[in-house]
């Protein structure tokens, strides 16, 4: 198991996780957020990491990280042929309706919505805001996207909330 810690270019924080894939276009990783918590999955743009590194296994943090891994029982297997190609991964996550956290060129703002369709060079986020309000249509080129986030219990409990809301609109 490798743990690896990277920061991406204009953000100040680092960012640390498991990895779990890395293909030519895509790093994937279960998110270690704080100290020894796991929360959540990433897809980072590789072409906007810098300053790459791994956490070695002597560490208190490896160790328990290693114990506290469970990201085979909670994500299916992801085809690793996502990791190298833009369209396949927005592909991904459409096709598995996924709600997602997008991060773009501010570490302070992120997107949070659906992938409604995918374009050429872009796709469009059906968006929400914190009150899980639709705040319209996004267009995204692919390169202008450094990170996303899926399953983070910030966006799970959102699921939650838009699967029930949407039970009472039927």
């Amino acid at each position: 198991m490798e743990i690896t810690e990277f920061k991406i270019k204009r953000y100040k924080e680092l960012i640390r996780g498991i990895l779990l894939g890395n293909g030519t276009r895509w790093s994937f990783i279960r998110l270690n957020v704080v100290d020894y918590v796991l929360d959540g999955f990433q897809f980072t743009n590789k072409e906007h990491i810098a300053n790459i590194g791994c956490i070695k296994e002597d560490t208190q943090l490896h160790r328990i990280l290693s114990i506290k891994d469970d990201s085979k029982d909670i994500l299916p297997q992801i085809d690793s042929n996502i990791l190298n190609e833009d369209d396949l991964l927005y592909s991904y996550l459409k096709e598995n309706n996924v709600l997602v956290a997008v991060g773009l060129h501010r570490e302070d703002v992120i997107y949070v919505g659906k992938i409604e369709k995918i374009n050429l060079k872009s796709f469009v986020l059906d968006s929400y805001d914190t009150e899980l309000r639709k705040s319209g249509f996004m267009n995204i080129e692919f390169n202008k996207v450094r990170l996303i986030q899926m399953h983070t219990d910030y966006l799970d409990s959102l699921s939650l909330l838009l699967d029930k809301m949407n039970e009472n609109v039927k």
